[in-house]
């Protein structure tokens, strides 16, 4: 290597070490002097948990952003920024209908505070308040129903709690929800008086009160899926698709978990498309379950069914396959705990575990239910379903 080349190699070398110490200092903590003065406060909108405070900000050149620091309850504090070029800031996560105070600072380049200053609001009703006053619990087949006002769709989850055989309120179940009309049924119990308790929880950890109740479930059973069998009429749809054994009876074998099989119709197979069941038994039916095919990739899109309705009949139908003898019994149309947006890991668990429950009106004798599927989530022509599990009363006699 010659002394020219030696040269320029030692000449970059200087020059990447100044320019890495030069882009060191430059990102490192900047000293900008005295801190910023303080912010005038405007305004205050007070909103359902929270408030929009508006300030006109300091004239200091080295301003960065504005911060709000506050207390939503005991021993619990929040932090919201706004930028420079904002001239107001919300602060949310309140739990009740009273006074708070927060405290405003002016930021600088160098991450100095200004001089608080402190603002004091009350405000409006918050979505967890709104949940706890609206709350209401009444009686349903083989359980509760429970049902309340959330008015801003603001993120709940409620915790769903009954008697344990020692006669300790337990937690059972936790629903999600983000719809303006909060519903949920817990069944599985008794006909006989029992005690359910209810907890809502927001998304900035507040908690409500315990609010309880004493209910008396009405009387269902499950129905026997033994006798269960595939009415195949010749207008009906054909299950099957990317595996001959995805067919209308997976409907009602028990399996709808991780890995199992669902009826699955064949892409082409038009819309409105529908299937036939046979129970084997007349019964008046309460309520059933739809579980969704399981899997985030499936529930809420694609072939998922999103709009159909039930039909039911005592004796057996017409063999040409038309709807003459079928009385509709309801219309029904999916639920999406978590509203417009991402399929969430609770939509998930919701739709494919817990199954999404659909009540019938009213109870008349049927022996034969027909699905009539009239949109999917995705717009699709073909559909399915990991499983169909009904109650009601089966000890009818013909």
């Amino acid at each position: 290597m010659n002394r020219l080349h030696i040269t320029y190699i030692s000449m970059f070398c200087c020059l990447t070490l100044i320019w890495a110490c030069s882009r060191e200092k430059y990102i490192g903590p900047l000293e900008d002097g005295p801190a910023p003065g303080s912010v005038s406060v405007v305004s205050v909108r007070a909103l359902p948990g929270a408030a929009v405070v508006k300030y006109k900000l300091p004239t200091d050149a080295n301003l960065r952003y504005v911060k709000a620091v506050y207390e939503i309850r005991p021993g619990v504090k929040r932090e919201s920024i706004a930028s420079q070029y904002v001239d107001s800031i919300l602060v949310d996560g309140f739990p009740a209908v009273k006074e708070y105070e927060i405290q405003l600072y002016a930021v600088s380049e160098g991450e100095k505070p200004s001089q608080p200053v402190s603002v004091k609001f009350t405000p409006l009703t918050p979505p967890l308040l709104e949940a706890f006053n609206t709350f209401e619990f009444s009686e349903t087949f083989g359980g509760t129903t429970i049902s309340f006002s959330n008015s801003g769709e603001a993120s709940l989850a409620v915790t769903l709690l009954t008697t344990d055989s020692s006669g300790k309120l337990t937690e059972v179940e936790t629903y999600y929800t983000k719809s303006a009309q909060g519903r949920y049924s817990l069944r599985g119990f008794p006909s006989v008086p029992r005690l359910f308790g209810a907890v809502i929880r927001d998304r900035w950890g507040n908690y409500s009160d315990t609010i309880t109740e004493t209910i008396t479930p009405i009387f269902e059973e499950m129905i026997p899926k033994d006798q269960f069998r595939i009415v195949a009429l010749p207008t009906d749809v054909a299950g099957g698709h990317a595996n001959a054994s995805w067919t209308l009876d997976k409907l009602w074998d028990g399996n709808y978990g991780s890995g199992s099989a669902p009826f699955h119709t064949r892409p082409g197979s038009g819309i409105p498309q529908w299937f036939t069941i046979d129970m084997g038994r007349l019964c008046y039916l309460s309520r059933y379950k739809f579980y969704h095919r399981y899997g985030t990739q499936y529930v809420y899109q694609l072939g998922a069914p999103r709009k159909w309705e039930v039909w039911g009949s005592a004796t057996a139908p017409d063999p040409s396959g038309s709807w003459n003898g079928w009385i509709k019994l309801m219309d029904c149309e999916s639920y999406k705990p978590s509203g417009e947006g991402p399929i969430t890991a609770e939509d998930a668990t919701f739709a494919s575990e817990q199954g999404e429950d659909f009540v019938f009106p009213e109870q008349i004798p049927v022996r034969y239910l027909r699905f009539k599927i009239n949109e999917t989530w995705g717009y699709l022509d073909y559909i399915y379903i990991a499983e169909l599990t009904f109650w009601g009363d089966a000890d009818i006699t013909p």
